[in-house]
């Protein structure tokens, strides 16, 4: 039996620790305060840079554009009116013309010479110029796409290998497509407040497609392995439940090959943007890439410019051929299913027509393209 002078002191142990940890929770409430560090007023309009010398088959396209201060609101502010330029070491200028897509600079295949150094020049519209140094062109080596179906996601990997021990460095992105529907079917549009018939499949905004680049940077270096070989690299993992794979899905991967110093920028670049948020990460550090202000050398620039070819992979697969049957028409409705509503006023302005009956929901439920897609069919759909 429980000798009763244990039984009481273990009570009052538990209500003395219960009583202490309720002061504790208060007293580190209380403590809490928002930490706004002080940021002085600097000039953040530095120029970023991205893009590529293409020395193979394909175009050599740069973006330029100017940075924000992270406590204003995300605004696009390209770079318009720029005169950009490459330079062979051999003296040959090719001129990068404004392309329609504001801040945007390119042309097709530019017929450089693989064996030379190239770089790039930019003055921009208020006389500032910018140089990079001669960097070397380097070529990739061709590779394997393939798909695994693992723990209910869709895996893309890529195999590749170089005998000539050259590829070190690799820098690989991808470009995503996926076919999607509108939760809910629109017959009408609303003419003069009135419903009105679409006219079908001219008017019909059901389906749509859409096209967004990677948004991470996926590096890999072979400096440590006794040959230029890579197998089985995750490029990228798609959770079954995606709407991604609802209909038809395409990704089109890109094989880049860097320099050391390339490879160490965008390794920097990589923990500075995604790997930053917890104690744990790496603490953002300074970028100093390869081109620099002419005009003023204390000037910051962001970017660093490489040179080579651009090997690419696409695969498009289907999902009632290429994925688990089980995985269609997992996305969740819920919103937009709830939202559906028997009209009540003439001209309501949002129209969804059951087959027996008139009712209205969110636009954003029947029309794809408030989802971020197209109407444009992409030429290589199949």
């Amino acid at each position: 039996m429980l000798n009763p002078l244990i039984g009481n002191s273990m009570k009052v142990c538990k209500h003395i620790f219960f009583l202490t940890a309720i002061l504790f929770a208060v007293c580190l409430y209380g403590c809490k305060e928002k930490y706004l560090p002080e940021i002085k007023d600097a000039n953040i309009n530095y120029l970023v840079i991205e893009g590529f010398i293409n020395t193979g088959a394909d175009s050599t396209i740069y973006n330029l554009s100017r940075t924000f201060k992270l406590n204003n609101k995300p605004i696009e502010a390209p770079e318009k009116g720029a005169i950009v330029q490459v330079e062979s070491e051999a003296g040959t200028t090719y001129m990068l013309p404004a392309l329609i897509k504001a801040g945007r600079y390119g042309r097709p295949s530019l017929g450089l010479d693989p064996t030379k150094r190239h770089r790039l020049r930019i003055r921009t519209k208020d006389n500032r110029e910018y140089l990079s140094d001669f960097v070397e062109s380097k070529t990739s080596a061709t590779f394997d796409l393939k798909y695994v179906i693992k723990d209910n996601a869709l895996n893309f990997y890529i195999d590749t290998y170089d005998p000539t021990g050259k590829s070190i460095y690799y820098q690989h992105s991808y470009e995503e497509t996926w076919e999607y529907e509108s939760q809910l079917r629109s017959f009408h549009k609303i003419v003069n407040g009135a419903p009105v018939l679409r006219t079908l499949p001219e008017e019909d905004i059901t389906t749509c497609w859409r096209t967004l680049p990677s948004s991470e940077i996926v590096l890999t270096s072979a400096a440590n392995l006794s040959e230029s070989r890579l197998a089985d690299r995750l490029i990228v993992s798609i959770p079954g439940t995606s709407r991604k794979l609802n209909i038809q899905y395409s990704i089109l991967v890109k094989q880049t090959i860097l320099t050391k110093e390339g490879f160490e920028f965008y390794e920097t670049l990589k923990k500075n943007t995604e790997s930053v948020g917890s104690i744990f990460d790496a603490q953002p550090s300074q970028l100093f890439g390869n081109i620099r202000s002419t005009t003023d050398p204390a000037e910051a620039v962001i970017g660093y410019i490489s040179a080579g070819s651009v090997v690419e992979k696409r695969l498009t697969l289907q999902m009632r051929q290429d994925l688990p049957l089980e995985w269609f028409g997992l996305e969740d409705k819920s919103i937009c299913e709830e939202s559906v509503y028997y009209a009540r006023f003439p001209g309501e302005p949002f129209i969804y027509v059951f087959p027996d009956a008139r009712s209205t929901t969110l636009l954003y439920c029947a029309d794809c393209r408030l989802q971020g897609g197209t109407k444009q069919k992409p030429p290589y759909w199949k």
